[in-house]
């Protein structure tokens, strides 16, 4: 994808954000996200390609297929709907990560957004409870000279190669803090690895609100019970769903298609390893 493809495709997933009190985002990286959908089965292995778009102050981090979607919202032609065309940028967009992680240095805020039907909901919580120990290992990666670090962090041990030749303390997902970019990250059973593919400065900055006043904040135990109702039974949960403006949804799935619906469903969920969240 050539620069300009993808400073546009940027603006557009930032307009989708309906920007205000902006902040310019200078910077964007680019990691090969490699996980698993099943920590036993070794074959199970996935990649998508994650952004980073960041600033020396905040940043916003999300899959690239999560982007596309959000360009497709956007910048819809009803007479590309069900075209060949529209097919192939449906497929593109394709994601097992439709969350974004919101950060701000200057509130010490690190927030996680999902959409869930038409609600924008997201949890926040403190960006310095990142306890790095920093190693005197080095390596080189793409050409920079990296440091080893680890971390403990909710129930999984890290490590992470950082670089102060990138003038960014960020990195994906929700970590950050470390006195350089993080150019790679693995779990210590690598079910996720992130993996350094390209920074650029970009040559017009893009600009978004840190935490849309679209999304609204909850408390993390909430949003993640209403994600796994979701995934659990994504049917009734949709008929029995009453959204902002009090908009309720049919799904006109009943008896054997419901239940076969629903198997398949519960099936690809225990294949998942439930993805949507490191922590």
């Amino acid at each position: 994808m050539n620069n300009k493809i993808i400073i546009a495709l940027s603006f557009l997933v930032f307009n989708f954000f309906e920007v205000q009190a902006q902040d310019d985002l200078n910077y964007r990286v680019t990691y090969t996200l490699t996980f698993k959908l099943d920590s036993t089965d070794l074959e199970s292995s996935k990649s998508e390609t994650m952004w980073l778009f960041a600033n020396n102050e905040s940043s916003l981090f999300l899959s690239k297929g999560a982007a596309l979607k959000d360009s497709m919202s956007v910048n819809v032609n009803l007479a590309d709907i069900g075209s060949e065309r529209w097919k192939s940028k449906t497929e593109a967009a394709k994601t097992e990560f439709n969350y974004r992680v919101f950060k701000d240095k200057s509130d010490n805020k690190v927030g996680y957004g999902i959409k869930l039907i038409s609600d924008k909901l997201y949890y926040s919580q403190p960006m310095d409870q990142l306890n790095w120990e920093i190693q005197a290992e080095t390596k080189e990666i793409s050409g920079y000279q990296a440091q080893k670090a680890t971390i403990s962090f909710a129930g999984r041990d890290y490590t992470a190669w950082f670089t102060p030749e990138i003038p960014l303390t960020d990195g994906p997902y929700k970590f950050s803090g470390l006195p350089g970019l993080i150019l790679e990250l693995q779990d210590s059973d690598a079910e996720y690895v992130f993996e350094f593919a390209g920074f650029e400065e970009l040559s017009t900055p893009l600009a978004y609100k840190i935490f849309p006043e679209e999304y609204k904040e909850i408390k993390k135990k909430e949003l993640m019970d209403l994600v796994a109702t979701y995934e659990s039974d994504p049917i009734s949960y949709i008929n029995n769903y009453v959204g902002e403006g009090g908009k309720v949804i049919r799904i006109g799935l009943e008896g054997d298609d419901k239940k076969n619906y629903l198997k398949k469903h519960r099936e690809r969920l225990a294949k998942k390893n439930n993805p949507i969240e490191l922590d």
